[in-house]
């Protein structure tokens, strides 16, 4: 039967049907090349050398400890870069003494981005024959042969080596000195902790103050700068360690 012959029903039923196995030769054709694509792209990333690591930015560290952060952190040069275990690196490096925090992130094309919080030193100790910087979780780093300027000198009991000294006791004293406000802590020159319940601080006039435990800091400070206020000449003590009963010593 010719085309010509067929009736109008059959030559609208044959182009509707052509037309469905063009959308379904297109449809193939589309998926096809979508997995094409997905699989050059996954190439591209996973595997090729065009997106690998060529460079590593070492941020929030002075220059001259860059070489330190980098050695720590071992970067695997020329692997692409989806592929660096980043966590592994982020945890290298935090063993740096002077690192609170690091943070390991891909900055694409080429290059890994290691970002070091610094610690944020707030007394010093004298340990081990050096004197080391302590940050406000207690921990020490930056050892340094001399006193480090500006920072009040913390001592907790213990011996020569400072694995020796009761971090719980050196802990209550570093907690007592972030508390302060920042007006109190800049008369601040000494904090011994005895104790956990016995901590005192030297006073750059020369008193000491006897704060006790860690609790009611805000209240402590806000008498003990009261007290201070109230004196012409500076006393040989304060207690505070009862907020609401203080006490002076001439």
């Amino acid at each position: 039967m010719s085309v010509a012959s067929r009736s109008p029903s059959a030559q609208l039923f044959a182009a509707r049907a052509r037309r469905q196995r063009l959308r379904r030769l297109l449809g193939v054709l589309l998926v096809l090349v979508g997995v094409g694509a997905v699989s050059a792209l996954a190439w591209l990333v996973g595997w090729s050398s065009v997106l690998s690591v060529k460079s590593v930015s070492v941020e929030g560290v002075p220059s001259s400890q860059s070489d330190e952060v980098l050695s720590l952190a071992e970067v695997p040069m020329g692997t692409p870069l989806a592929r660096v275990d980043t966590d592994a690196i982020r945890d290298r490096v935090a063993e740096l003494p002077e690192a609170a925090a690091v943070d390991v992130t891909r900055s694409w094309p080429t290059t890994l981005t290691i970002e070091v919080t610094p610690r944020e030193p707030v007394a010093a100790v004298s340990a081990d024959g050096s004197w080391w910087n302590v940050d406000e979780t207690g921990a020490l780093f930056g050892a340094a042969d001399a006193r480090p300027d500006g920072l009040p000198v913390l001592t907790a009991p213990g011996g020569d080596d400072s694995s020796e000294v009761d971090e719980a006791v050196r802990a209550a004293g570093v907690t007592v000195l972030t508390g302060l406000p920042s007006s109190l802590y800049e008369l601040v020159e000494t904090v011994e902790a005895r104790s956990e319940a016995d901590v005192r601080l030297g006073l750059a006039d020369g008193a000491t103050v006897r704060w006790g435990t860690a609790d009611d800091l805000d209240r402590k400070a806000e008498v003990l700068l009261a007290l201070i206020a109230a004196q012409d000449e500076p006393p040989s003590a304060y207690d505070v360690t009862a907020p609401d009963h203080p006490a002076v010593d001439p």
